[in-house]
């Protein structure tokens, strides 16, 4: 195995200790990353998710060191980290009886300075983080505990990717599931026209976060991961029905009854996580470019735009697969890939 990472440097020698890497776009990064380090250890509430051990599997030959170990606590977490010689942090995917995002980062950024880690890489995608539905609004709440966790530790970096595409992303590809079996996405919401995204492949934010991990200008500072060109809620969901030929399907599907009766069976779950982020972006619409954006600051190179993406016949049914209600929100996020 080559010690040249995709950006040049000999890191081999290094280990990495990646919290939360269980969820989608951790395990996207640990297949790029698996041959560049000398030893991998996954810590996640729920390490032994079955999509973990199929990447393992997979990985084996390239990179047989990856250790999963479950974080439950900050005591845990500090063993855990512990002789690592980078730490990779991601917001966690559960919305559910699940530690608090919010503290989880506050105690990686005071572990990461207490161990003398100079290298701590912090990536908070906004459709990861806990949408409540509390008076105080989530976007204050996410400002609080970052500010708290770079007080902690000033030489940390935070990634905020926007909203993510590709085949294994997560809540686009959770809109596209939903267009190609015909069911209603968020039907109360009669117009989601205020919020500007910037849909980013998952690539790219890969690309980004190798570039990340050995990039000593970055420490203490704050970024986004987004596209170059901006599209509304309903403007998502437009380029996906379009591409998927369901062109009817916003006007058809917005109101059903259907979508109602389901949400009151899903309970407090990954979608409706999504939904709530929706509705509360639209409440308070964030601008989500008064960050500077990484892949123009280091001039990374970007894969197509979001609706180029699709354009280009990227959507193949049997890749989206549907599954019902209830295995949806206990299998669907923990996919193979």
């Amino acid at each position: 195995v080559s010690t040249q990472s995709t950006w040049g440097y000999n890191i081999f020698r290094m280990s990495l200790a990646i919290i939360n890497g269980a969820n989608i776009l951790a395990r996207s990064a640990i297949r790029r990353l698996a041959p560049i380090y000398k030893s991998i250890r996954l810590l996640d509430y729920k390490p032994y998710r079955p999509s973990v051990y199929t990447l393992c599997k997979e990985l084996k030959e390239v990179n047989g060191a990856i250790q999963k170990i479950m974080t439950t606590n900050v005591p845990t977490l500090e063993h855990a980290i512990e002789g690592s010689s980078k730490i990779l942090y991601f917001t966690h995917d559960y919305t559910y009886l699940a530690p608090d995002k919010g503290q989880m980062l506050q105690a990686t950024a005071e572990i990461s300075k207490k161990m003398g880690i100079k290298q701590t890489i912090c990536v908070c995608p906004i459709e990861y983080d806990h949408y409540t539905e509390d008076k105080i609004t989530p976007f204050e709440i996410r400002q609080e505990y970052e500010r708290k966790a770079l007080e902690l530790n000033p030489e940390i970096a935070l990634l905020r990717p926007n909203l993510m595409f590709g085949e294994n992303s997560y809540m686009i590809k959770y809109l596209t599931q939903g267009i190609l079996a015909g069911r209603s996405i968020y039907p109360h919401l009669k117009s989601c026209g205020k919020q500007k995204y910037f849909p980013i492949h998952m690539n790219d934010v890969v690309n980004c976060i190798i570039h990340a991990l050995e990039n000593d200008q970055i420490t203490g500072l704050e970024y986004t991961i987004r596209g170059s060109k901006s599209y509304t809620f309903d403007g998502i969901l437009e380029v996906l029905a379009k591409h998927c030929k369901k062109q009817d399907y916003i006007k058809s599907q917005r109101g059903l009854l259907a979508g109602f009766i389901e949400r009151a069976c899903i309970g407090k779950t990954h979608d409706k996580n999504m939904m709530n982020m929706v509705e509360w972006h639209e409440i308070e619409p964030q601008n989500l470019k008064n960050d500077w954006n990484y892949i123009e600051k280091f001039v990374i190179k970007e894969s197509p735009s979001f609706a180029e993406y699709y354009a280009e016949g990227k959507v193949a049914e049997e890749k989206y697969y549907e599954p019902s209600m209830h295995k949806y929100k206990c299998i669907a996020l923990d996919q193979k890939r």
